[in-house]
């Protein structure tokens, strides 16, 4: 009797789980190659070009890949991730309310893992800007090889208006800004 009894518990017990688990996934669009394979809920995806994959997890969350190998990945509510207007671009973001773009131009990367927060590399080729924090932004571009690193909350880093540039804010209430020749950096603090 006691062991039907710990059977049934566990059957119910992984029962309930498992309906946790698909209430948990019900906004979420994955598109890869020009089709979207899979769309339920709010979230929505795009992917046009050889190679794209975009996928958008979370309530009202987006993706789009347009372009050869282009990468565009939500995880998070209100958020969005866009590699576009070329090829081989990244864009991901991990949190709410965010917005990463990556493209006009080649081997571009925006990344975020924080709320609010902003990552652009645009306007050329093999731009990074990454974001590790939350209402922070990182813009790198407008030029070729500039890298812009956010590891901080409410901060800012800008590398462009030329190449090779390189602009870090580590820490809360940082500005960092590398543009306008080739080959600046600055770092806050």
């Amino acid at each position: 009797m006691r062991k039907h009894l710990v059977t049934a518990l566990a059957m119910v017990t992984f029962a309930g789980l498992g309906a946790q688990t698909a209430d948990a996934a019900t906004d979420i669009c994955v598109a890869a190659n020009g089709a979207v394979r899979h769309q339920s809920g709010t979230a929505t995806c795009e992917a046009s070009g050889t190679g794209s994959v975009a996928i958008a997890k979370g309530e009202n969350s987006s993706a789009q890949a347009t372009g050869e190998k282009n990468k565009a990945r939500v995880h998070g509510d209100g958020s969005a991730a866009g590699a576009l207007l070329g090829d081989g671009n990244t864009a991901t973001v991990n949190g709410d309310n965010s917005i990463a773009v990556a493209g006009v131009g080649d081997d571009n990367t925006a990344t975020i893992n924080g709320d609010g927060s902003n990552a652009q590399a645009t306007f050329g080729d093999g731009n990074t800007a990454t974001v590790k924090g939350d209402v922070s932004t990182a813009a790198a571009g407008s030029g070729d090889n500039n890298t812009a690193t956010v590891n901080g909350d409410g901060s800012l880093a800008d590398a462009g208006f030329g190449d090779n540039n390189t602009a870090v804010a580590s820490g809360d209430g940082c500005i960092a800004q590398a543009t306008g020749g080739d080959g600046l950096s600055d770092f806050c603090p």
